[in-house]
């Protein structure tokens, strides 16, 4: 448990809520004391601060108490005092008022009720808190502007210890503008991350992020759907890589079509995507028009001839003959005057379709 959690006092806010919530279903007055013995949540508000002895009592003995002649001096009443145990500590105790012998019972049922009650509101409210934590700590690595040192701090208070781990998942469409939005399911996916273990979410710049120690889980695990645009960087156990990846992922949101999609993960150059997202609009424009009249086909011989080591190796990754895919690669040089032979005007003819995608007039990283 957080040493945080055990040295916070029990709220009196969060305390009367419980007993507003509880009181009207039974007819006895429901006093919460603190850890101390003072009255912090009661129906009558004259109560509320004075100390209960036989609360006092309890706590010291840990054990239910009966206050059948309350001691002359005292705030006390007539009534079943138990125990008031969160997360394992004890942390206050729960009175009813009553006929000792009649609410004892009751007490042990109200106390149960109200020790559920309060661990379900400290868990919302520690996802809560992962939720700022996650989207503070995601800003803070994509900013460009944090230090390494404050950066690696936000990671350790967090609990997220190297090797670090980067993911990102948007919409498979994407805004007017080009850039990223949260894809379905966003927001459960992100509850589920951030309730428990050792990795952070947060929905940032119109994607869903996660960071983590150890490998990223696998879209099925956060069951989005096959549609929606996937990256994740190399595990990294250097803080600035993990930062740059962040940066670099914050470029891509703006241009989400650069983005492959969970059915289509391969072929995708990280380190093109990138270069392309941070292009101007009009650059953007300019490079793509020259590949502008290329046919589908030519497309994925493109890709091909980028991913595989040879035209026999490129050949069969579009299921042709080579003497078809040397056509091919004719006809693409007689259209942009580039020759995918050639490693330089392979790159340039990558990029032009990394535009096409950036501006969303291609769908190479879809199909």
């Amino acid at each position: 448990m957080p040493e945080d959690r055990r040295r916070a006092p029990l709220s009196s806010e969060l305390a009367q809520r419980v007993v507003d919530l509880i009181a009207p279903t039974i007819s006895y007055n429901i006093n919460v004391m603190d850890e101390h013995g003072t009255i912090i949540a009661c129906l009558d508000p004259s109560r509320v601060g004075s100390l209960h002895r036989g609360a006092q009592r309890a706590i010291a003995e840990r054990r239910s108490v009966l206050v059948t002649v309350p001691e002359p001096g005292t705030s006390d009443r007539p009534g079943a005092n138990e125990p008031l145990f969160i997360d394992g500590e004890l942390r206050g105790v729960v009175g009813v008022t009553g006929s000792p012998r009649e609410v004892a019972p009751l007490a042990r049922v109200v106390a149960l009720t109200v020790q559920l009650l309060i661990a379900q509101e400290h868990a919302q409210d520690a996802v809560s808190r992962r939720h700022t934590e996650a989207r503070d700590l995601i800003a803070a690595l994509s900013s460009g502007t944090t230090r390494p040192e404050d950066a690696r701090g936000r990671l350790t208070s967090a609990g997220l210890n190297p090797p670090w781990s980067l993911a990102l998942w948007a919409a498979g469409t994407s805004r007017p503008d080009g850039g990223a939005t949260p894809p379905p399911l966003a927001e459960s996916a992100t509850a589920r991350v951030n309730g428990k273990g050792n990795r952070r979410a947060a929905v940032l710049h119109g994607a869903l992020w996660l960071i983590g120690s150890g490998r990223a889980p696998s879209p099925d695990a956060l069951r989005l759907p096959a549609e929606s645009r996937h990256t994740q960087a190399p595990m990294t156990d250097d803080v600035e890589a993990l930062m740059s990846y962040a940066e670099e992922s914050r470029a891509l949101c703006r241009r989400v079509g650069l983005l492959p999609t969970v059915r289509c993960p391969e072929p995708w150059s990280r380190e093109i995507a990138v270069a392309v997202a941070h292009l101007p609009r009009r650059t953007l424009h300019r490079i793509a028009a020259r590949v502008s009249t290329l046919t589908d086909a030519q497309r994925r011989t493109v890709v091909a001839m980028a991913s595989t080591h040879s035209m026999r190796e490129a050949a069969d990754a579009v299921f042709v003959h080579r003497n078809t895919l040397l056509q091919r690669v004719e006809r693409i040089r007689e259209a942009t005057d580039l020759d995918v032979r050639e490693p330089a005007h392979l790159t340039t003819l990558q990029m032009c379709l990394y535009a096409e995608a950036a501006l969303g007039t291609s769908h190479i990283f879809t199909v």
